[in-house]
């Protein structure tokens, strides 16, 4: 095993090579639950687009019909940042050496953190992309690995935020190239019809919480 978070030792490196490939391994070790975690993430948001958004109604109920749209919004948006904290907790249990079970992926506390990045990774997505889009795809890059600061490191929203900036600020080069590797491995898994993102979504999770982990001189395991 690696230990790049012992005491003396300085942060490491990582080439696109060793995430992707550290990702596969770890992927096709486990590849049932991720893929399992995965299905139920989806039928999760199926069901709540037909609970909230999945029937018609008559004019004259217009307006409860637009609350309930309004909650329907709020509540699969939080969902879906949910889902999102349990997959990276999820690639945490795997570069900590643990290959992770169903209820793994859940086990995080600090919800309100997570919550709250994400609202502010969000708006400010949306300000960036209404402004010409670079600047969107800036502070999506940018914030890339707030929500491993808040659930690996315990850290509050901004903190997490600021910590995700500072670390991928410093080493622009790889992790961009990660980046890039990482959405063209996505875009083939969209184009197999859907299926491959079951193998590409849980590559992309793992290899880069492995470039997290190794860039900020913490534990990897083999």
């Amino acid at each position: 095993m690696s230990d790049y978070g012992a005491p003396g030792q300085t942060p490491g490196q990582f080439s696109v090579g060793d995430a992707i490939g550290y990702g596969w391994n770890k992927f096709k070790d486990n590849a049932l639950i991720w893929i399992g975690i995965l299905l139920i993430a989806a039928v999760i948001q199926v069901v709540l687009n037909l609970i909230f958004g999945g029937f018609s109604t008559s004019s004259d109920m217009s307006a409860a019909f637009s609350v309930w749209r309004i909650i329907g919004t709020i509540v699969t948006t939080i969902v879906g940042y949910l889902i999102n904290a349990a997959l990276v907790r999820g690639a945490l249990h795997e570069v900590d050496g643990n290959k992770p079970a169903f209820g793994s992926f859940f086990q995080f506390t600090n919800v309100g953190a997570i919550i709250i990045a994400s609202v502010i990774i969000g708006v400010a997505t949306t300000i960036g992309f209404v402004l010409l889009i670079i600047p969107g795809l800036i502070v999506i890059f940018l914030t890339w690995w707030t929500l491993q600061f808040v659930i690996d490191q315990n850290e509050d929203a901004i903190t997490g935020i600021k910590s995700s900036f500072r670390t991928i600020s410093q080493n622009v080069g790889p992790v961009l190239l990660l980046a890039l590797a990482l959405v063209g491995i996505n875009i083939v898994g969209a184009i197999l019809c859907g299926v491959g993102l079951l193998v590409s979504i849980p590559i992309t999770i793992i290899a880069s919480t492995y470039a997290y982990r190794v860039l900020t001189g913490r534990y990897v395991a083999a």
